[in-house]
Order: C-alpha cells, then structure tokens, then sequence
C-alpha cells in the first residue's frame, strides 16, 4: 500500500510553481522544513530568513509575516498534493469491492491511520491554520469535495445498494466517520502525541466503534 508523505513532496511542488520567486520558494521551503521539526509557535523569522540564506528585510519585502508565510505554503499543498492523496486513497480504498461492511471498515481505518503517520509533521505544521483560518479552510474543503468526497460518496452508494451500510443520508455518514477518525488523529498527533499509544488497539477500537452505528438494519 503507498503512502503519500506530503513534506517529501512538499520541495518539489514549491520548485515547480512558477509563480514563486526562487527567493520565494526558498523561504517556503526552510520554513516548512523549521515549522515541522520545531513547530511553527517555536519557529523565529530570524530562523527562517538564516535557513533560507536571505536577510529577514528581503524575506518580509515577499512575506508581511510568518503567519502569511504558513498562508502561502498551503496554497500548492491545497491544490496540488490534496488531489494526489486523495487519488492515493481512491486507489487503494474506494476501489476495492467489498462484501461486508467491517472489511471496508478495517481497510478505510487502517489506510487513513497509515496516512496519518507518515504525515504527522504535516499535520502538526497544517492543522491549525486549517482550522482558524476561514479562507483556506473553506478552500481546503473545495477541493476534498472535488477530489475525495466524490470517490467517496460512490462506495457509500455502493455499500448501501448491497445493504452492507446502515441507509442514512451521505452527509451523515461522511460526517460520522470524519469525525470519529478526524478526532483520532487529533488526539494522536496534536493534543497528546507523548501519550503511550497502542495503534492496534485503537485500529480495533475504531472499527468497532463505527460498526456498531454504521450496521445496517436487519429486515
């Protein structure tokens, strides 16, 4: 199974904007690299400007400020690497057939733990710009729309039509899983990522709890 890891391809889409100045992308791609080992709040614009070997003046001529900066890098991560991972997801998810719910479960909650994983610099770096700030946010969720929720929505539909899901609207299916896995990866990897975690066990706990809603009713 192949796991996007969004930093790892994080240089190259910058290099490949051509919107960018090479100074530009040079000050984006030191700053994710500083925000990710050391957190943004921890992260100096002096730190930044060093690392991406130009004076804090030139780099704020470009940037008014280290909260633009953060902005400006999850623009291509928005547009460019989301429609990549979801197209990830698809691939080695969505498109599978399945004959019971609890396999679907099983797979989708391990695919998205994994991803999660590989991704929890990324995570840590995006989540809360993702979440305060309005704009992005609702960019963000354009695009999963697009990208994703499409997908999705089709192997619910497919689910259903075999009876192998409970026969509720999309949207409150969608929004159930999202936020018990959502929650998840929160919980993993912003508020309590020291917490001494058994993956497994959590897998499994996952699974169960979104089976027992998700059941379809018996006739």
């Amino acid at each position: 199974m192949s796991v996007n890891k969004i930093l790892d391809q994080f240089p190259a889409t910058i290099q490949a904007t051509k919107e960018l100045t090479q100074k530009q992308k040079d000050v984006l791609i030191a700053s994710i690299q500083l925000f990710a080992k050391q957190g943004y709040a921890n992260t100096s614009t002096h730190q930044i400007a060093v690392a991406a070997h130009q004076s804090e003046g030139t780099m704020f001529k470009h940037f008014k400020s280290k909260a633009n900066i953060l902005r400006v890098a999850l623009e291509p991560v928005i547009f460019q690497i989301i429609p990549d991972v979801a197209a990830e997801l698809k691939k080695d998810t969505l498109s599978k057939p399945f004959t019971n719910l609890h396999d679907f479960l099983i797979i989708f909650v391990q695919n998205r733990m994994e991803f999660a994983d590989a991704n929890q610099d990324a995570i840590k770096v995006f989540f809360s710009e993702l979440l305060y700030n309005e704009d992005l946010r609702q960019e963000f969720i354009d695009v999963a729309r697009k990208q994703f929720i499409v997908s999705f929505e089709g192997t619910v539909t497919k689910l259903q039509k075999h009876n192998l899901i409970i026969n509720w609207p999309f949207t409150m299916i969608f929004r159930y899983i999202a936020s018990i896995v959502a929650g998840y990866i929160l919980d993993r990897y912003v508020l309590f990522p020291n917490r001494d975690w058994d993956d497994d066990n959590e897998a499994k706990y996952l699974v169960a709890e979104l089976e027992k809603v998700l059941q379809p009713e018996q006739a």
